[in-house]
């Protein structure tokens, strides 16, 4: 049986050896393949990307930044760039609309950053990047934030604007190193109380949410700075604006 697997999993691999052979798609592809493979660290990668052999990119092996521009689709085999720490994608007209499960094998990875695309959700390998230091989630349609976010320890920013998420899992309290969260224009309602216990927190932003009361507690948080609540009415304004001037944490908000 073991052989069996083997030869099915080398099969995949003597096709795409087999496309290497034939003539490159496009002049960018020749292009790549001239490329050396121990000193290209960054690339981007158009939407043509499909349409060239595989081996074109997987050979670059020392990667350690990917940028996709106006792609609808992430490869399959993102997952191999083991060395990569930095994966953004820039679209204005494509949007992606999944993420590969190979995406939790970045173990490396610092920064990912996909704004402005059409993800409803975050598959659950993702939570295996536990390198993760800036999370850029901000105008995707993702509705939910699993509670193994709390695995990311090292994060550092998460930028949730503009999604449908509407409440925040209480493991993310656990997150000790974030410094900025920002839930601008989210349908988020209530904050939990537990970010008190965020030890890093400097920066949050909440405007444009359905907040009603900031829970005062909150503004306890050991190192929090400036707090963005415009366009809210909140309840207990007044009592978290007096608090606010006490603690020299700068408040914006629509009076």
């Amino acid at each position: 049986m073991r052989s069996i697997l083997n030869i099915l999993l080398f099969i995949p691999l003597l096709y795409s050896c087999q496309q290497y052979n034939n003539p490159p798609y496009d002049e960018k592809e020749k292009v790549l393949r001239d490329f050396p493979v121990e000193n290209s660290t960054r690339m981007v990668m158009d939407s043509l990307w499909n349409k060239r052999d595989s081996l074109t990119y997987l050979r670059l092996k020392n990667l350690d930044l990917i940028l996709m521009n106006e792609s609808s689709t992430i490869p399959n085999w993102i997952g191999n760039f083991e060395k990569m720490r930095i994966f953004q994608i820039v679209n204005e007209e494509k949007k992606i609309t999944s993420i590969p499960k190979s995406i939790g094998k970045l173990t490396r990875l610092l920064q990912f950053d996909i704004p402005n695309n059409n993800v409803t959700v975050l598959p659950s390998s993702f939570y295996n990047l536990k390198s993760l230091t800036y999370l850029d989630l901000r105008n995707n349609p993702i509705v939910l934030i699993n509670n193994k976010i709390s695995q990311l320890t090292n994060l550092e920013s998460i930028n949730l604007d503009g999604t449908f998420i509407n409440n925040l899992p209480i493991s993310i309290c656990k997150l000790q190193k974030i410094k900025f969260f920002t839930l601008e224009n989210t349908h988020i309602s209530d904050l939990p109380t537990c970010l008190k216990d965020m030890s890093s927190l400097e920066w949050l932003n909440i405007s444009g949410t359905g907040i009603k009361i900031i829970p005062i507690e909150i503004l306890n948080a050991p190192k929090l700075e400036t707090i963005h609540a415009k366009g809210l009415k909140l309840k207990n304004y007044k009592e978290v604006k007096a608090i606010c001037e006490k603690r020299n944490i700068t408040f914006y908000y629509d009076e």
